[in-house]
């Protein structure tokens, strides 16, 4: 009955935003193959509804879609050919799509199956941990750090709860908000987990419209519809966002006659995995901590809880005690906390090791079992005389474990990546998640993000302009995509 109510309510409250006009991207979603085998295209379209193809498309020898043709006489014999790969890029504009979530093995799914063949192949992308939205943006477009891993954060210079709901709506944890072209209304994060479908669909229909004003170059277009997709419906979610982005495109590139540049990524992955709710206040009331706001004695615990995400954050002055607690739950997987200059990591398996870094290089010592399950992976490449390993060796050695490249993502989340970083930092399982207590009576979580496995942590890029590196973090996002630009990207930063 509540998600009933709130459904409605969210069906009024969705309308008043929107308004009720503009008609979704209308590009057909089905090419006609007899046309195709006809004009011996890969794929033919009726791009002017008149129930005769169209528009053509044409693959080299790689399969990637490098040629269109059009048809004007109904013929279906295409006769005004565009050889894509010759398209002048210095006057071409360029869109960048990107996603809210969506994992690179579905992503590569889709795609193997003969989709989004415009772009080159893709190339895997491991996103900082925890995998969440706002710093993976920031570390995508190369902009200022958060300041806090979420909207929602401990602040420890003022003791307090930072942030929250209205803070959001400001956009205050999104500096990145600046370098779009287009975002959604934030008012639409919310409704994009009830009404998924509906969200996407306007947010392609706005970023079209807003496409075809033409007020910029280079437009970024980022969509939240496609985490409530997910969220809502998994893979399959997924997969329908994925088709409408293609419908976009296809519909530009029919539109502009291919005068169209198109990169394409996502800020994280997602596990795929249907999950409950971790009950760790009581975990933490059982174990003699007490969940607060403020911190005044060493058994007070801030616990963040914001979105819906499989990991978790806390703040204490016992993060040590708070750890070694917090690992032991059921659901939990890593727990880590800074000691001196350390970062100590402890496994639901009782596994230990501390991590440090040392100009540009980390060590991992390990004290009991191996909590990252690394320790194989190290033996192939060389340690340097004080025990550490090169960033670039490690990055070849671990980018294919069950937790990708933990050492500098760890660290990172401790020491570099926001402004407020927090004591303690869990990875749970992928049938865990935390979070708001207010969301979670309206969301059935069919799929989340936020853990330091491969599942949370891999996402996806892809251009129409050229291959980038087959795997990269999030960070190495905007070097490479200013390389095939030949200019720096994005190409304004305020």
């Amino acid at each position: 009955m509540i998600r009933s109510c709130a459904a409605l309510l969210v069906c009024v409250m969705l309308l008043a935003v929107t308004g009720c006009g503009p008609k979704p991207v209308n590009f057909p979603t089905e090419s006609m193959p007899q046309a195709a085998t006809k004009a011996g295209a890969f794929q033919a379209f009726d791009g002017n509804h008149d129930g005769r193809a169209d528009f053509f498309l044409f693959t080299n020898a790689q399969g990637r879609v490098n040629r269109i043709g059009y048809c004007y006489d109904g013929t279906d014999v295409p006769r005004d050919i565009v050889n894509l790969d010759q398209v002048d890029t210095r006057t071409t504009r360029h869109l960048v799509i990107v996603l809210d979530g969506v994992g690179y093995d579905v992503l590569k799914k889709f795609y193997d199956q003969g989709h989004l063949r415009y772009f080159h192949r893709p190339s895997r992308v491991i996103a900082p941990y925890p995998s969440l939205t706002d710093i993976a943006l920031e570390d995508a477009l190369g902009y200022i750090p958060a300041k806090g891993l979420e909207a929602s954060y401990f602040d420890h210079s003022r003791n307090e709860m930072a942030g929250g709901s209205v803070e959001y709506l400001k956009g205050s944890n999104q500096p990145y908000d600046r370098l779009l072209q287009y975002r959604a209304d934030l008012l639409m994060d919310g409704f994009c987990y009830i009404m998924p479908s509906s969200v996407y669909g306007h947010e392609l229909n706005d970023a079209k419209k807003l496409f075809d004003r033409r007020q910029t170059q280079e437009m970024i277009a980022y969509f939240v519809g496609s985490a409530g997709l997910g969220t809502a419906n998994g893979e399959a979610g997924h997969l329908e966002s994925l088709a409408g982005a293609e419908r976009l495109i296809n519909q530009l590139m029919y539109e502009t006659h291919g005068q169209l540049r198109v990169t394409m990524f996502a800020d994280h992955g997602h596990t795929y995995t249907h999950a409950k709710r971790i009950p760790l206040e009581a975990y933490l009331k059982a174990k003699g901590w007490n969940v607060t706001e403020k911190i005044q004695g060493p058994r007070d615990v801030v616990y963040v809880r914001f979105g819906l995400e499989t990991y978790a954050s806390f703040c204490t002055t016992s993060p040590r005690e708070l750890a070694q607690d917090l690992v032991k739950a059921d659901g939990v997987e890593i727990a880590s906390h800074v000691e001196d200059d350390s970062v100590v990591v402890d496994s639901h398996d009782g596994g230990k090791a501390v991590i440090k870094h040392l100009n540009g290089s980390y060590t991992y010592k390990v004290q009991n079992g191996d909590p990252l399950k690394i320790q194989a992976a190290l033996k192939t490449i060389p340690a340097q005389t004080d025990g550490s390993y090169k960033a670039a060796d490690l990055f070849k050695a671990t980018v294919d474990g069950q937790y990708p490249l933990p050492l500098q993502r760890i660290w990172r989340a401790h020491y570099d990546l926001v402004e407020n970083p927090p004591d303690v930092i869990i990875s749970l399982e992928n049938g865990y998640y935390s979070g708001s207590g207010w969301m979670d009576k309206f969301v059935d979580v069919a799929s989340t993000h936020g853990g330091l496995n491969r599942a949370n942590s891999t996402t996806f890029i892809m251009s129409t302009m050229g291959e980038m590196p087959p795997v990269m973090q999030s960070r190495d996002i905007s070097p490479n995509v200013g390389k095939l630009l030949g200019e720096t990207f994005p190409r304004c930063k305020p």
